[in-house]
């Protein structure tokens, strides 16, 4: 005589409760820069890439990568070419009205949005020099936070 034996469910107490996995949607389209995210801007006639340390309104902080130093711009997204890979939506964002600055002369908001989202530069300058980081250069203007 065969016996036939019946599936059951597991017991959630007895083996833990079971774990639901939640799938993001990777496919949504990308549309909007936020701190952390690849741009490109076109500089003597050549696609460079950057990365956005910060955004103010519609304004990005973004710092280049050369091969001996590190360049910092502010400017403003003026294109956005959405792009799906494998199911995977991402944007490269085109960066125009480019306007270089010096890390210590960086205007004291875009400082201060990167020590808010915690974002800090690599800022070798020329000469191979480290710049000082965003919280050193506002060292002595923490009384601005009380307004």
């Amino acid at each position: 005589m065969i016996e036939v034996v019946e599936d059951q469910e597991p017991d959630d107490q007895e083996h833990g409760e079971l774990d639901v996995l939640e799938a993001v949607d990777r496919s949504a389209p990308v549309g909007s820069t936020y701190p952390g995210c690849a741009v490109s801007f076109f500089q003597d006639n050549k696609r460079h890439h950057a990365l956005c340390l910060a955004v103010l309104g519609d304004e990005l902080l973004l710092e280049h990568k050369g091969p001996t130093r590190c360049s910092l711009y502010t400017g403003k997204v003026v294109e956005i070419i959405p792009r799906l890979r494998a199911g995977v939506a991402s944007a490269t964002f085109i960066v125009g009205k480019l306007k270089p600055w010096p890390y210590r002369k960086l205007p004291k908001k875009w400082l201060w949005e990167m020590v808010k989202t915690g974002h800090a530069w690599q800022g070798i300058e020329r000469g191979g020099t480290l710049a000082p980081s965003p919280t050193e250069l506002l060292k002595g203007n923490y009384q601005m936070e009380l307004f």
